[in-house]
């Protein structure tokens, strides 16, 4: 591979490795990263056999929620002012 000098730089530039050229992970950090996917995984299994988010009052919910969006009526003033106020509390 031939290297060519960068403008205004009297070094070459580095050669650019193919993806498959890879550095070997330490096993430590690849338990670590193993442990980090196996919480991720459990988290979304938990949150899928929540009996709450499957619940018809959910689904119900987040439809009538959409088809407000859709409506153009979700956004009201009262709404907007709880938001404001809440975002004021939150703020200090």
């Amino acid at each position: 591979m031939s290297f060519v000098n960068s403008i205004g730089n009297a070094s070459p530039t580095p050669p650019v490795f193919p993806p498959h050229a890879c550095v070997p992970i330490p096993q430590a950090l690849a338990r670590r990263m193993a442990e980090v996917q196996h919480v991720q995984r459990a988290r979304a299994d938990s949150a899928l056999a929540d009996p709450i988010l499957d619940s018809s009052f959910c689904l119900a919910r987040t439809r009538a929620i959409r088809a407000e969006i859709l409506n153009n009526t979700y956004e009201t003033p009262e709404r907007i002012d709880t938001t404001v106020e809440r975002l004021l509390d939150v703020i200090g």
